[in-house]
């Protein structure tokens, strides 16, 4: 076993560089890929409400212990779950499970990261133009091998930048790509109010339908992407939050990174559902939006094939940030927990991703099994045991009291204890108990 104390490991060197890193953590598709068609799936403003509800009264309090107990212990998820747990079995069957589980996320994201990049080139020549949309988008699906050559690069691309490690890899990367998701999404934004009826759009987006609150499938579809968006649950904060110095804050850091990742989402569901309403495109077609009716629309406006390409990049920017972090919880995980080397946990992942990823591009169905049960199941269920583990095995009390209010600006009292105990963490046995059944 690695006998690396917190001083050694390589932590993050600068705040900014700390919370974008961590943003890029949490934002990736799940907020400017589903987040938009979840949010037309759900009635616009209605779900908007129900996220924004369960962001605070859920997400936000359980991402403060999940980064509070990372920094206290400073290793990854085997480490974490054996202290708890008093057992280094019961660290490396829960722990490590939950690692792979979250890096299983890359069996089809970079996929669909390469789907992003092969549609700059779209935007930049234009080719919605002369071909309709959507057999632009068959097309592409039936091309194998440039899925497979498209996969091949942007892998090596992810593989490289966590062997660079945290400072020279993760965190300049992510200070150079974040603020760029935020400057494209925006001018996408400033762009659309020059569409006509894009008043309409907007209405739909932020007038919400009161009665359809009461939806308890609503709840759950924005409790379930609450916690796919901002990272809860598979280790992604807690390894991050390894990563953070002692010294480091981590109440005003984990809410700074909770609503960088919601403003991320809202600014892409801005820039993509009101457009879409104005000019009579369906917000709620499904994984289809993005690639479907986002080229529909580019097409139908002035100045679409920059947009177009700005709107990709931005797509490309938070697909790459998110896949590095679906690498680096495994690699931290495996470093601290087994005592491997970075070279040598970064290879086996890449290797395991390859193997699993190549014949999904040629198997729609089995993406679709790596999809649910990684990006569906396991956030939902690894969310669950980590509330359970984290808030009632280790101790909600300990972590605030030893690891989060020593160097945090936020001093949090007991009845944060309360809350986590008796009303967040029975609602995500709840969450878990549904998922699995």
């Amino acid at each position: 076993m690695s006998n690396k104390t917190i001083e050694e490991r390589d932590n993050f060197r600068s705040r900014f560089g700390a919370l974008m890193a961590i943003t890029g953590m949490a934002i990736g598709l799940g907020n400017v890929w589903r987040f938009p068609y979840v949010l037309g799936e759900y009635g616009g403003g209605t779900f908007l409400i129900a996220y924004i509800i369960v962001l605070l009264a859920i997400v936000i309090p359980l991402a403060i212990v999940e980064m509070g107990i990372g920094k206290g212990i400073g290793k990854g998820n085997i480490d974490v779950y054996a202290d708890a747990f008093k057992s280094k079995t019961a660290g490396k069957a829960i722990g490590g499970t939950a690692a792979v589980l979250y890096t299983g996320m890359n069996f089809f994201f970079i996929t669909i990261i390469g789907i992003s990049v092969y549609y700059m080139y779209v935007s930049l020549v234009g080719l919605w133009n002369n071909t309709p949309p959507q057999e632009i988008y068959d097309s592409l699906m039936a091309n194998k091998a440039l899925l497979v050559v498209l996969f091949s690069i942007l892998c090596a691309m992810v593989s490289y930048t966590v062997y660079k490690g945290i400072g020279k890899g993760v965190e300049s990367a992510s200070k150079f790509m974040v603020p760029g998701i935020f400057l494209f999404f925006g001018i996408i934004i400033v762009y659309s109010w020059t569409i006509d009826g894009i008043a309409g759009g907007y209405e739909f987006l932020l007038a919400p339908e009161w009665g359809k609150l009461a939806s308890l499938d609503l709840w759950i579809a924005a409790i379930g992407q609450a916690l796919f968006s901002v990272g809860v649950g598979p280790g992604c904060i807690l390894v991050y939050g390894s990563h953070l110095k002692k010294t480091d804050d981590v109440s005003l850091n984990a809410v700074t990174i909770s609503f960088l990742d919601t403003s991320a989402a809202l600014i892409a569901g801005l820039a993509i559902i009101p457009p879409c309403i104005a000019l009579g495109l369906d917000p709620g077609s499904g994984a289809q939006l993005i690639f479907v009716v986002l080229p529909s629309l580019f097409s139908m406006i002035p100045g679409g094939q920059i947009l177009g390409f700005l709107v990709f990049t931005a797509i490309f920017f938070a697909g790459i940030t998110s896949a590095v972090a679906q690498l680096e919880v495994p690699v931290t995980t495996f470093s601290d927990g087994l005592g491997w080397s970075r070279k040598k946990s970064v290879t086996v992942f890449t290797i395991l991703t390859v193997v699993c990823s190549i014949p999904a591009i040629y198997n729609e169905a089995l993406l679709k099994i790596f999809s649910d049960v990684a990006g569906n199941y396991g956030f939902i269920i690894t969310a669950g045991l980590g509330a359970i583990t984290y808030v009632w095995i280790y101790g909600v009390r300990k972590i605030r009291e030893d690891f989060i209010n020593p160097s945090s600006d936020i001093k949090l009292a007991p009845w944060f204890d309360v809350l986590v105990k008796f009303v967040v963490t029975p609602i995500m046995i709840f969450i878990l108990i549904n998922a699995i059944i």
